[in-house]
């Protein structure tokens, strides 16, 4: 039954003709296999991806428990989950995760009696959520009921509520195919360099293993400046070996940006959130948040008001009407392998809908690397507005900040063309004298529905340049570039000419 559902999934989504020539589009771009076009068949191994899923309050399981039912009648073998499953480190919490998934998973079963393998690591959430702030100051006889980073209660909680034996890195074979998960930071120094050392020799050359950790390996997915990713040492480790396939989350980076998927010496896949989408991209004006891994030099500069909030609602439970609520963006990846291909399935799950065309990998991952950053960006058309856009231009007091009055911007959201969808926008305000345009302030403005379903965009944008930023004082004009998340750019609109005295 289970071959069978993965056939009408592929055949519906990516055969093309009669000779069931599979292609993927990015761009107008197909790929191919060495051998030619990708062949048929039935998926060899099927798997859910979720990272950070941060259960803390009763009724957080809500989407975590939509997205294992999905996986379970989608036939998964498995379900990756790549750290911080646990908000504050307490031991209920990792019971609320266990308790959902026995519900969708009873005896670790599938949709028909098929075995669901648990594919899991421990996050920082997990184990150091509970030293932060004085909950657990001096009363280690609370910790130690309670904290899972207390002492041995990672590996006695573990077992007892997943019923397996906790080990600080494993190694699982599901259907013939290598998974590794490392635990975040484990207490006895083993790493993964080592963990291969020794039992690398185990791992099948010919296929694609799949290795999970909680932190993005560095100069993988999302470049140097990426939030919160490692020291590097698990980068060096898997560069022996190109068949190694990374899954990571911690930086919470959304699914609809195309850095999501790396190929250097491995392949690196960020497995985003599913609790909300990141706010840590630095030298966005509209973010309220530093990336502490990428550039500080304006981290002091009072901005405008936000216009991305998580969580932030009115009583009537509605996000405010000026900014956009990143708790919508829970989302998740379906990974299907072939002999050829592996497709990989983008999943928003709290409207349920798709975050974009699935991404394939051929196989052998290393014969070819089409989603190397170079290659996708070759690949990338640059978003467009519509052609009749304008901005409107009207002036503001902000609310709440010492910012006073701003140049408030609104104009239609820039449409995406193949698959590139706007990542940002580049905002110019350009003082006109003398017949020249002399630019005085230009910010970068994430898009606001950047980690959303197309089914959900926003039609309008609206972002604010404050007044005092513009020291020269005369004749306006303001212009607007949208730009894919490789930083291709569209053409510009203008607004009309506005006087700032």
């Amino acid at each position: 039954m289970r071959l069978q559902m993965g056939m009408n999934m592929i055949s519906r989504r990516g055969f093309v003709g009669a000779a069931g020539a599979f292609a993927l589009f990015n761009g107008g771009c197909a790929f191919r296999s060495s051998s030619g076009v990708f062949g048929g068949g039935a998926a060899k191994l099927r798997f859910g991806v979720l990272s950070d899923v941060h259960l803390k309050n009763k009724g957080d399981d809500v989407h975590l428990l939509k997205a294992l039912q999905f996986f379970r009648e989608r036939g998964a073998d498995g379900v990756v989950v790549a750290g911080d499953i646990a908000d504050q480190g307490r031991v209920w919490e990792l019971k609320m995760f266990a308790d959902a998934w026995y519900s969708v998973f009873p005896g670790d079963k599938g949709l028909y009696g098929e075995h669901v393998e648990k594919l899991f690591v421990y996050g920082n959430h997990c184990l150091e959520g509970w030293t932060w702030g004085n909950t657990y100051k001096g009363r280690d006889d609370l910790a130690a009921k309670e904290a899972i980073g207390y002492g041995d209660n990672r590996a006695r909680f573990w077992e007892e509520l997943f019923h397996e034996k906790y080990e600080p890195i494993w190694m699982k074979n599901v259907h013939g195919y290598t998974f590794i998960g490392a635990h975040w930071k484990n207490p006895d120094h083993t790493d993964i360099a080592e963990f291969l050392e020794k039992r690398g020799g185990e791992i099948d050359p010919s296929l694609p293993f799949f290795y999970i950790q909680h932190a993005h390996p560095k100069d993988t997915c999302f470049g140097s400046w990426s939030w919160g990713h490692d020291d590097g040492s698990s980068t060096k480790a898997l560069s022996r070996f190109p068949n190694a396939v990374a899954f990571s989350g911690h930086s919470h980076y959304t699914l609809t940006d195309d850095r999501t998927v790396w190929q250097g010496a491995f392949t690196s896949i960020n497995t985003s959130s599913m609790k909300y989408s990141s706010l840590d991209y630095s030298l966005r004006d509209n973010l309220n948040s530093v990336n502490s891994s990428g550039y500080k030099g304006e981290a002091g500069r009072p901005k405008p008001h936000p216009r991305v909030y998580i969580g932030r609602r009115d009583e009537a439970g509605k996000p405010p009407s000026y900014g956009v609520d990143l708790m919508q963006g829970r989302q998740g990846m379906l990974v299907s392998v072939y002999d050829d291909r592996m497709v990989i399935e983008r999943r928003e799950f709290v409207t349920g809908h798709s975050l974009g065309d699935d991404w394939v990998i051929p196989l052998p991952v290393a014969a070819s690397k089409p989603y190397a950053y170079a290659e996708q960006s070759k690949r990338a058309l640059a978003p467009e507005f519509p052609a009749d856009a304008r901005i409107a231009v009207d002036f503001v007091d902000d609310e709440g900040k010492d910012i006073g009055k701003c140049a408030r911007l609104v104009f239609a959201r820039a449409e995406e063309r193949g698959r590139s969808r706007v990542f940002d926008y580049e905002i110019s305000a350009v003082l006109v004298e003398d017949d020249v345009d002399l630019v005085q302030v230009q910010r970068r403005f994430i898009a606001p529905d950047f980690f959303l379903p197309l089914e959900k965009k926003i039609a309008t944008c609206e972002f604010r340049i404050p007044l005092a930023d513009l020291k020269l004082k005369g004749r306006y004009r303001f212009r607007a570039i949208p730009l894919e998340s490789f930083g291709k750019k569209g053409r510009p609109i203008w607004s009309d000419t506005v006087q700032i005295a």
